[in-house]
């Protein structure tokens, strides 16, 4: 309808051009962006379970009277860790990948953009807004869901929720190192110069 379609515009107008950018190529492709939300909640689900584990092991009745930590429980720790590291190197080789092709399909919509007045840099951020766009509800979705997790797999009774600031460190960290790594393809496809992407694309 026109009244829609005018508050749609008249909304956009008051957004950032990064934002803008970032919210235009995420509805480009809902099915990668509903990709990227699953592995960030995949991979905060994990963060919050270890520290969920960490949370409730540290409680004193899981130590003895020397205040000496069960063996299971390191054993246990290690385990964790080892996974942990693991799903973190996958989920930042799947944040660049998906940055990568992200920015090679827009590239037409970018160049257009910079010859419309764009910057290098905001068509840099506009990218990693995308991503951080997907990234933000799966990384709400997953405290949840890994305290969830932990309780399901607990044999332990009793689960100890971990600190606020545990859980804010691990959502905002995950978003920080999201950022950082969709940076460097974002850089790389921005300093294409726009003719070179018009031309290669018309022709």
């Amino acid at each position: 309808p026109p009244r829609r379609r005018a508050l749609l515009i008249a909304v956009s107008a008051r957004l950032p051009v990064p934002l803008l950018l970032g919210m235009r190529l995420a509805g480009r492709r809902p099915r990668r962006f509903v990709l990227s939300a699953a592995s960030i909640a995949l991979l905060v689900t994990t963060l919050v379970t270890v520290l969920a584990f960490h949370a409730t092991a540290g409680q004193p009745r899981f130590r003895g009277p020397s205040g000496m930590s069960d063996p299971v429980i390191d054993r246990d720790s290690q385990v964790l860790l080892v996974l942990t590291v693991v799903l973190v190197i996958l989920a930042a080789i799947n944040a660049i990948f998906t940055a990568w092709t992200t920015a090679l399909d827009a590239r037409h919509q970018l160049a257009v953009a910079r010859s419309l007045g764009a910057t290098p840099q905001q068509v840099s951020a506009g990218l990693s807004a995308a991503q951080l766009l997907a990234a933000v509800p799966g990384a709400i979705v997953g405290i949840p869901a890994g305290i969830g997790l932990f309780s399901a797999a607990s044999h332990a009774g009793t689960v100890t929720i971990p600190p606020i600031g545990w859980l804010l460190a691990a959502v905002l960290g995950t978003l920080l190192v999201l950022a950082g790594l969709t940076t460097i393809p974002a850089r790389i496809v921005a300093r294409r110069p726009v003719a070179e992407i018009l031309q290669s694309e018309t022709a």
